[in-house]
């Protein structure tokens, strides 16, 4: 009985949150990363550097945090890392993605204002995009390894402390 009444107490407090508590909440609770594992805060990381380079323009923080939401993973370390093609980075993306999918191709198509045509242009997209998904794959892998090397030398700094 008094279970069930403290209960109710408890949902009555939670229905009566303004919305700027409510956010609040959920934002606080994203934040708590000390209570998760190395695992899933380097998982984290790498899906959000893995979206944020894809070439899904616009979409990408709504694909990283549907991916985060479907495995369980910290929307906001998604969000934060995915931001990896913001402008001063983008060109080095871009670049990056361009020359994985020509090594991948075996193809460097010269560039010049003269012979621009419309297959020079589908030839660059075709590198560009391949690129693009191999490079995102790759940096993932390495956004993994570096975030949980991290987190586990600096965790464990701090438990002997």
């Amino acid at each position: 009985m008094y279970a069930e009444n403290n209960q109710d107490i408890g949902q009555e407090k939670a229905s009566k949150l303004t919305w700027k508590q409510k956010l609040k909440n959920f934002l606080t609770s994203d934040f708590k990363i000390k209570h998760e594992s190395n695992e899933k805060v380097a998982a984290a990381v790498a899906v959000g550097v893995l979206v944020g380079i894809l070439p899904i323009w616009g979409f990408q923080m709504m694909v990283g945090v549907a991916i985060a939401q479907f495995f369980g993973l910290n929307r906001l370390v998604v969000l934060a890392t995915s931001n990896i093609s913001l402008p001063p980075m983008i060109v080095g993306v871009l670049y990056g993605s361009y020359l994985c999918g020509c090594l991948v191709f075996n193809d460097v198509p010269e560039a010049s204002m003269d012979n621009i045509s419309l297959d020079m242009m589908l030839s660059s997209g075709k590198c560009y995009f391949v690129g693009a998904i191999i490079l995102a794959i790759i940096s993932a892998a390495i956004a993994y390894i570096i975030s949980f090397l991290l987190l586990h030398l600096l965790r464990r700094k701090t438990q002997q402390q």
